[in-house]
């Protein structure tokens, strides 16, 4: 056994003293990243070049992980014991061959990731955008709609006006037309 490493300790104990570092150790990563955002935004680009969606994106990606810190706070006493060993004897070859294909992969993923996110959220935009244009369409062709049932109405008001008219006028002509044949009766019989 090497100077370096430790005894292990019993149960709960060991687990609560490895939880609180590794707490402390993502509390302080978490820390170091917004220190970093922070200078990134008081000293802009002077040539306006930045790295910006980019760092977003990344930062996007670490919030959405931050539910899982608890389940990663737990697996890393695990790791610790599994990877001491390797740790205290160097890393091989293969071990930092493996580590660079799997950050390869991790990275690649994450490109993969983004371009399917930004492509499904470009969908999505134009889908909002022929929404937008059919509801402008179905609201200019319900104005429309409701200006021909205005036309309508007068139309049918004007020719009720109409109707009435006529009739109020066919009875007037009509009892002119009995007036006037009562009067000729009454000449013909009075001859």
């Amino acid at each position: 056994m090497s100077d370096d490493a430790k005894p292990l300790k019993a149960g709960a104990s060991v687990a609560r003293e490895a939880s609180a570092e590794t707490r402390a150790n993502v509390d302080r990563l978490i820390d170091l990243a917004s220190e970093k955002k922070r200078t990134e935004l008081a000293a802009p680009d002077p040539e306006g070049l930045g790295d910006q969606p980019r760092d977003k994106s990344l930062w996007k990606v670490f919030l959405q992980l931050r539910p899982f810190l608890p389940y990663l706070t737990r697996l890393v006493p695990v790791l610790d014991v599994a990877l001491g060993p390797l740790q205290n004897a160097g890393l091989s070859h293969e071990v930092r061959e493996s580590i660079a294909q799997s950050t390869a992969k991790i990275q690649s993923i994450q490109r993969d990731l983004s371009t399917t996110l930004t492509s499904a959220v470009e969908q999505q935009a134009v889908e909002l955008k022929r929404l937008e244009e059919e509801l402008l369409r179905l609201r200019d062709t319900a104005e429309i709609a409701a200006r021909a049932q205005t036309v309508l109405a007068e139309d049918l008001r004007s020719l009720a006006r109409l109707f009435r008219f006529a009739v109020i006028g066919g009875a007037i002509l009509l009892i002119g037309l009995i007036g006037m044949s009562a009067i000729l009766l009454m000449q013909a019989a009075a001859r």
